[in-house]
C-alpha cells in the first residue's frame, strides 16, 4: 500500500492481541495441517505453485535468493528491487542497473512465471521532490535471470469496459489506484487487483477485464466497489484463490480459473476480515480471518481446493490482521504461523498444539531504532528463515534508515542470522525464490 496508508497503523488497529488468552492445547485434526507426508506441506517440496516442475533458474531468479521489492519514499524515490544473493552479498536497485531506468514509482507487488518477473507499481507520479524521473510501467516484465526488461506496459493501456450494471458515462474504465497484488498463471491470465475488483489481463492481445463476482455495484451502480482482499492470493495449477468480504458480502474464499473472466466458486468463511492465506498442501490452504478492532476473535480455516470443503476451521484468541498492508498478515515456517498484525512483536501459532507465543520476537531487542513494520512478516518455508522489515521513519517524503532482520526459526527459540542495515527503502514484499520455483 502507499505509505500514507501505511501511517495509518500507528493510529489505527485491526484485532488486538490478548496475551493472557492462549489457545488451548489440541491434537491437529486429520486432514487440517497438511497434505503433505513429510509434514512441511509447501509448494516447493511437491510442486511448483502453477502446478508443474519448473526447469530451475539461476541469476536473480535464483531459488536460494531472495528478491525485496522497495516502494521507497514515493516523493523522494522511485520503486526499486535489492537481491540477497545466495552467496550473502546485497545488491542494490537491480533494475536500475541493469537497465538504467526505473521500473515505476510506488511498487506494490511482482511475481515470477516462466523465466519472467512481473513487476507491478502504481507509476502514475513522480518523485517530485527527488530526481523526477518517471518510471517505466504500471506493469513491467523483466527476463527474471538478468533482469533485463522485455516490455512496460503503462496506465493509459490498462483499461477496460464497464460492466453490465454500472451507470458509469463512459464505455471504457480505468484502473484506480493504489494497485495492490499480481498473480501469473500463464502470459494470457495475469491477474491483478486494484481498490475496485480483480482483473484478467492478457499481455498477448492487451485486454484487461474486470472478473464478475470479484466486486458489488455501490451508489445505486455509479461506483464500483471491492469484493476481494488479495494479500496472500494463491496460484495452485490453473487456478487463484484469494478471500474477501466486509461491507458488501460475507467473508467468503474466492476462486479464479484460467480463461475464465468471472468467479468459478466461493466458500463461506468465518470472521470478518482477511488477513491473509498461506499453501499448506498440494491443494491446501489456510485461510486466516480476524474481527473487527479491539476483539481478538480471529479463524485458521483449512480448505481442500479439490474437494471445496472446509477440512478445519479453528478460532484463536489473537490479532492476526494484515493491518493496512497488500502483504498476508499471516507467514508459515515448519509447523507455526508467524503475525505481527502492525506492531514490532511477532507472535506465532502452532498448527499442532494450537498453542500460541505472542511475544515470540521482541523487534527493538534487534533493531532499538525501529518505529515501524514496511510490511508483514515473510517466512521462507525452505530454508526455515523469518524475514522481517522495519523503518525508523514512515512518511512520503522521508527517506528512512530501515533493517530487514532475518531469524532462524528452527529451534525452540528464534535466532537472529542476519541485519541487512540501509540497503533496502521502505520494502513493501520480500520474495524468497524458492516460493515461484
Amino acid at each position: 500500500m502507499a505509505l500514507l496508508l501505511l501511517c495509518g497503523m500507528a493510529i489505527f488497529g485491526g484485532c488486538t492481541s490478548d496475551k493472557d488468552q492462549p489457545a488451548p492445547d489440541a491434537p491437529v485434526e486429520n486432514g487440517s495441517g497438511s497434505d503433505n507426508p513429510d509434514g512441511d506441506g509447501m509448494p516447493g517440496d511437491s510442486d511448483d505453485p502453477n502446478g508443474s516442475a519448473p526447469d530451475v533458474l539461476d541469476g536473480y531468479a535464483d531459488p536460494d535468493g531472495v528478491l525485496i521489492l522497495n516502494q521507497g519514499a514515493p516523493r523522494m524515490e522511485n520503486g526499486t528491487v535489492t537481491w540477497l544473493a545466495p552467496d550473502g552479498t546485497v545488491e542494490e536497485d537491480i533494475y536500475g542497473k541493469v537497465n538504467g531506468t526505473s521500473f515505476g514509482n510506488t511498487a506494490q507487488d511482482l511475481y515470477l512465471y516462466g523465466g519472467k518477473i512481473y513487476l507491478m507499481s502504481n507509476n502514475i507520479d513522480v518523485p517530485d521532490l527527488g530526481s523526477g524521473e518517471a518510471g517505466d510501467g504500471c506493469i513491467v516484465i523483466v527476463d527474471a535471470v538478468t533482469f533485463r526488461r522485455e516490455r512496460a506496459i503503462r496506465y493509459e493501456e490498462l483499461h477496460y469496459t464497464k460492466p453490465e450494471g454500472s451507470n458509469e458515462e463512459v464505455d471504457e474504465l480505468s484502473l484506480t489506484m493504489p494497485l495492490e497484488n499480481i498473480a501469473v498463471i500463464d502470459e494470457q491470465n495475469i491477474f491483478l487487483a486494484d481498490n475496485q475488483g480483480m482483473y484478467r489481463y492478457d499481455a498477448t492481445t492487451g485486454k484487461l477485464t474486470i472478473i464478475k463476482g470479484s466486486y458489488a455495484f455501490g451508489n445505486q451502480g455509479n461506483t464500483i466497489e471491492t469484493v476481494v482482499a488479495p494479500r496472500g492470493m494463491t496460484v495452485i495449477g490453473d487456478r487463484l484463490y484469494c478471500a474477501g468480504g466486509g461491507f458488501w458480502t460475507n467473508t467468503k474464499l474466492f476462486e479464479f480459473s484460467k480463461g475464465q473472466d468471472e468467479v468459478t466458486r466461493t466458500l463461506d468463511l468465518s470472521g470478518e476480515f482477511i488477513s491473509g492465506i498461506c499453501r499448506t498442501g498440494d491443494h491446501e490452504l489456510v485461510v486466516a480471518t480476524c474481527g473487527r478492532s479491539g476483539s481478538t476473535k480471529s479463524y485458521l480455516t483449512f480448505v481442500d481446493t479439490e474437494a471445496w470443503r472446509v477440512t478445519l476451521e479453528k478460532p484463536i484468541s489473537v490479532d492476526i490482521s494484515a493491518e493496512f498492508m497488500n502483504t498476508s498478515g499471516v507467514t508459515r515456517v515448519g509447523d507455526y504461523l508467524y503475525f505481527a498484525a502492525g506492531t514490532l512483536t511477532v507472535g506465532r501459532v502452532s498448527l499442532k498444539t494450537w498453542r500460541i507465543e505472542p511475544g515470540y520476537i521482541e523487534v527493538k531487542n534487534d533493531a532499538p531504532n525501529a518505529q515501524y513494520l514496511t510490511c508483514n512478516v515473510v517466512g521462507d518455508p525452505v530454508k526455515g528463515l523469518l524475514y522481517v522489515s522495519v523503518s525508523d521513519d514512515l512518511g512520503e517524503a522521508i527517506v528512512s534508515p530501515g533493517n530487514v532482520l532475518v531469524y532462524d526459526c528452527s529451534g525452540e527459540e528464534p535466532r537472529l542470522v542476519r541485519n541487512i542495515a540501509n540497503q533496502a527503502s521502505y520494502p513493501v514484499n520480500i520474495y524468497p525464490m524458492s516460493r515461484f520455483q
